[in-house]
């Protein structure tokens, strides 16, 4: 691909004590790819999207995402602020494998709560968004469910939906 990637991923590592998960993962992400991560359970493929998101701290290798470049090497001094990781946060959208939606919150209220919450988005202007996305996929008519009242597809996609809400 042309062009300077998305995001560069070299030489990332995580340990839990003795036991290495991710030794040395590197790769590239440029605009408009897709890149899929395949492996048996337990290879460490969930650890590595953790890391990515700073939801796991890497052990060592570093990280770069449109101005952001994280070091974790020992002894670094590039790893991210408390700001920065928020601000990453906000621009990467993640649908975790049990989806973690607010069981107390209706369908529109998950997919709402953070642009307005994260990105200051006004709740009109947010509910807007959220409806059409919604209505994207297919599911205008349970934006006034609970998500133990969707099939596992349904919450996989309002899951999707909230993540896509961002505008990662």
């Amino acid at each position: 691909m042309d062009g300077e990637p998305l995001i560069r991923i070299r030489e990332l590592r995580k340990s839990f004590g003795a036991h290495e998960v991710l030794k040395g993962v590197s790769l590239d992400v440029h605009a408009g790819e897709v890149v899929s991560i395949i492996g048996a359970s337990g290879s460490g493929k969930s650890t590595f999207l953790r890391c990515i998101n700073v939801l796991e701290k890497p052990s060592g290798g570093t990280m770069d995402f449109g101005g952001f470049h994280f070091d974790y090497e020992p002894g670094a001094r590039r790893q991210p602020s408390a700001a920065q990781l928020c601000e990453l946060r906000a621009r990467i959208g993640m649908v975790f494998q049990s989806y973690n939606l607010w069981p107390h919150m209706t369908v529109l209220e998950n997919v709402v709560e953070a642009p307005i919450r994260v990105k200051g988005e006004t709740p009109a202007e947010a509910r807007d968004k959220a409806e059409a996305l919604l209505a994207r996929i297919g599911l205008a008519e349970k934006r006034h469910a609970y998500p133990s009242k969707l099939s596992g597809g349904q919450q996989q996609r309002v899951a999707i939906v909230r993540a896509l809400a961002m505008q990662p």
